[in-house]
Order: C-alpha cells, then structure tokens, then sequence
C-alpha cells in the first residue's frame, strides 16, 4: 500500500454528510456533491491501470463500503505487480503505445442499473487493444463484486498485452 493512505481515509471521512438516504441517488445534484479519486498505478512492464471511485456524500455507510472496494481493488491490483506511481498518467486512450492502458471505474452510474424506487451503481473495466469495448459489471453492493471485476480485468490486461505493439 501506499503511505498516504491514513490521508487519503482522513479526508474522504471529512467529506461525508450525516444524512441518510438510498445510494447513489437520481437527483439533479448528486454528481456535483460527489468525490471521484483516482490512482494511476503501473507494472514493471509499463502497463498502466487508471483507477477511480465515486463517493456519493449522501449515506456514510455506503461510501464506507465503496471506500473499501477501492482499496480492495488497490490491494489487488499490488498483488498483481501494479505500483502507484506518478509516470503512469495516461494523457490518450487512442494512440497506439508499446504497453497496455487500462481504467477500472468503481461505483459507476452507467454500468448501475435504475429502477422506478432506485439507482444502484456497478463498475466499467476497459484495456486497450484487448478486442473488445468496456465491460460492465453491475450490483456494487453484491459480495461478489470485487472478485467479478478483478476477474474480468485479468482477461482484459491479458488480452490488451497480447496485442499491445512493441
């Protein structure tokens, strides 16, 4: 892990509100109230993962949750040779590059599914060059979420590194 973490947990606390109410909402507002942190992270072979979350600032526990989601998905992404690191910004998704780019957004709306009483929140994984378009996942909430993501970014870090152009 990375040292800033206590940092990083301080001020993501600092941000939530005491109100309680479903999460994510629909409302006009929500995504001017919410916090989206990022880490770029890279391999030793160049690959590069762009990382992000959303924290809805209307339920404390839920954002909670998602925090711990985004240092799961961190935690594993470390496991699998992916370092935080300040050379790994990825300033264009098209251009062919020798290494494979990849983001994993977390507690997103458009891979959420809505509802006429509800939104939920789901997570987009993407690699260039693997051969296929994003891949969403829904159901933040659900105990498999994390392992479904992680499985699908395997597939297409894998791919993406088959194809990359040396």
């Amino acid at each position: 892990m990375f040292r800033s973490l206590p940092a990083i947990a301080a001020a993501i606390v600092a941000c939530f509100v005491t109100t309680v109410a479903a999460q994510p909402t629909s409302s006009p507002d929500q995504a001017a109230r919410a916090v989206t942190p990022y880490v770029y992270m890279m391999d030793s072979a160049g690959d590069k993962v762009l990382l992000q979350t959303s924290f809805w600032r209307n339920d404390p526990k839920y954002d909670e949750r998602a925090f711990h989601r985004f240092l799961d998905v961190m935690s594993d992404l470390e496991k699998r040779g992916f370092q935080k690191s300040d050379k790994a910004v990825i300033d264009t998704w098209d251009k062919p590059q020798p290494f494979a780019k990849c983001y994993i957004y977390l507690e997103d709306l458009q891979a959420g599914k809505r509802t006429k009483s509800s939104v939920t929140s789901g997570s987009r994984i993407w690699c260039s060059d693997n051969g296929a378009s994003e891949k969403e996942i829904n159901g933040s909430d659900t105990p498999k979420h994390i392992e479904q993501v992680m499985k699908e970014f395997d597939t297409y870090l894998g791919r993406a590194k088959a194809n990359v152009k040396k």
